[in-house]
């Protein structure tokens, strides 16, 4: 990918979509530097990667919707965290799963009122860095939705992780599952990878990981059972 202007930065967090009530978005993952300098090092410092971390914040526009899902929910740890540079189907994405932090809103006379959200990750899965598999979706039927995302074998050594966003006022209950296949078209080999579970209400589900090895190589969304209406999105990764 050549450089690009950032323009439409995603962010679905929970069950809410930041992406228009934000215009700024930070997303880092570091290591912890550790000093492992010795003697005999001729006068130059060695340092080791420590404990990683991963952090994201958000700034932008104070209105309702940012407002309720931020302060009602600060200190919640595992709320999942999607972000990608533009949202669209099979555009790069990280997702982790994240305590917030601290949240901030209202500033000086006659500007627009701000809002910034920090948050960090809260438990031992990290980041993970994948696709958007599903932008926001109206899923109203069984079946297949979103886009097939390309991202390789799995090894025995990585496993398959993916996001699911249920975004405003949902229906009853849904399902969903990932699945894998051979080819693009899942005419061939396609399999089961790992169900969400029923979800029923707005909010954020991280898929319990899926250990490989996986010859397959490509992944999508598949809705298995639902009842009513939901506005669905959601990314998929290996690592």
């Amino acid at each position: 990918m050549s450089q690009f202007a950032l323009l439409n930065c995603t962010s679905w967090v929970h069950g809410y979509d930041f992406t228009g009530d934000t215009n700024k978005v930070a997303l880092e993952a570091s290591a912890e530097e550790l000093d492992a300098t010795v003697f005999g090092g001729g006068g130059w410092k060695k340092v080791v990667g420590g404990l990683k971390t991963v952090t994201g914040a958000l700034e932008g526009y104070w209105q309702s919707g940012p407002d309720n899902e931020s302060f009602g929910d600060l200190g919640t740890a595992n709320r999942v965290v999607t972000m990608s540079v533009d949202g669209t189907a099979t555009s790069t994405a990280y997702m982790f799963q994240a305590t917030k932090l601290k949240y901030s809103a209202f500033g000086k006379v006659g500007d627009l009122t701000p809002f910034t959200l920090d948050m960090s990750g809260s438990n031992t899965a990290g980041m993970v860095r994948g696709q958007v598999a599903a932008p926001p979706t109206v899923v109203s039927a069984t079946g297949a939705f979103g886009s097939v995302v390309q991202l390789g074998a799995v090894s025995s050594t990585q496993y398959v992780y993916a996001s699911l966003h249920v975004l405003g006022t949902p229906g009853t209950t849904v399902t969903v599952k990932v699945e894998s296949a051979s080819n693009a078209g899942f005419t061939t080999g396609v399999a089961d990878v790992q169900s969400f579970g029923a979800v029923t209400a707005a909010g954020g589900t991280w898929l319990l990981p899926k250990a490989g090895a996986i010859a397959n190589t490509y992944y999508r969304f598949n809705a298995t059972a639902i009842t009513g209406s939901f506005t669905l999105a959601g990314s998929i990764g290996v690592r």
